[in-house]
């Protein structure tokens, strides 16, 4: 699945639902948000020449943040992207406020690239970074994955045509250094597991008894949680640092490529409830 793939993905969700899981609000907004970023990634896949962020496909991550610099236009398409998704993020969440963070990217062009370099080796300094913007590190987070999710995507499926990871075994993403948001098992492939990069959506193979977070083998403080109404769903948990990742059993008569792992994300909050409840944390 891609970004491309999303809406129609949500869409099915949506038809076929009727107990919903989540607030028919909160799937109204990542319909919006979608959108958004599907016109996003058309967009910036015509740009993707002008754009000098150097992929090189001979180690990992492909892309390094000391490579980063935006053209003119690259700039102003990311400006009004910030400004149309924090438009469409106010709209469901009434108390949020961007208008520092947009007044001070439209200042300083130099802060478009400094949020993403942080953001790509996960650096403490984005705190800051969000309290000089008066929002909460969180919230910057969350809207400036949103804003440059199009651009990575459109940069990873120019560049590689066909992904082949098979030598990177760490639980950061192959393609930008990003942590995974989701991770499915593949019945049909043997079982593998199988991580999905929460920024650029790319996906590849992790050791299936191995933690995320810490690297932790240890079967005896490995574990899974499975949702009873629907045993596709389930977390893994490790007792060493107590953290989950939700993850998706592909049972062999599926086609894996007919689940949407961003979208699973998104509609599996009650396995993060339960993960929460339990005392284990999110990576």
């Amino acid at each position: 699945m891609t970004i491309l793939n999303h809406i129609d993905y949500l869409k099915e969700y949506k038809d076929k639902t009727s107990d919903m899981q989540i607030p028919k609000d909160l799937l109204t907004f990542y319909t919006s948000l979608f959108t958004i970023q599907y016109q996003a990634t058309n967009y910036f896949s015509s740009l993707i020449h002008n754009s000098t962020i150097v992929v090189d496909t001979t180690h990992y991550p492909m892309v390094s943040p000391q490579t980063f610099t935006f053209t003119d236009a690259v700039i102003s398409y990311i400006q009004s992207l910030y400004n149309e998704i924090a438009t469409c993020i106010t709209s469901f969440h009434k108390n949020y406020s961007f208008a520092a963070l947009l007044q001070n990217l439209e200042k300083d062009p130099d802060l478009y690239t400094e949020i993403l370099s942080k953001l790509l080796v996960k650096d403490d300094t984005l705190q800051a970074i969000a309290h000089s913007n008066a929002i909460d590190t969180e919230e910057l987070v969350f809207i400036s994955m949103n804003v440059y999710k199009p651009l990575f995507v459109a940069l990873r499926t120019t560049a590689i045509t066909q992904p082949t990871f098979a030598d990177h075994t760490d639980a950061w993403c192959p393609f930008c250094g990003f942590l995974p948001d989701m991770a499915k098992i593949v019945e049909s492939k043997n079982s593998k597991r199988i991580l999905h990069c929460a920024l650029c959506e790319c996906e590849w193979e992790y050791n299936r008894v191995k933690c995320v977070s810490c690297g932790n083998e240890n079967s005896a403080t490995l574990g899974y949680y499975s949702y009873e109404p629907d045993e596709k769903y389930r977390f893994d948990y490790c007792d060493t640092c107590n953290v989950y990742i939700k993850t998706l059993r592909i049972p062999k008569q599926y086609d894996e490529s007919r689940f949407d792992l961003t979208v699973e994300n998104i509609i599996t909050t009650f396995l993060d409830a339960s993960a929460l409840q339990m005392g284990y944390n999110r990576l």
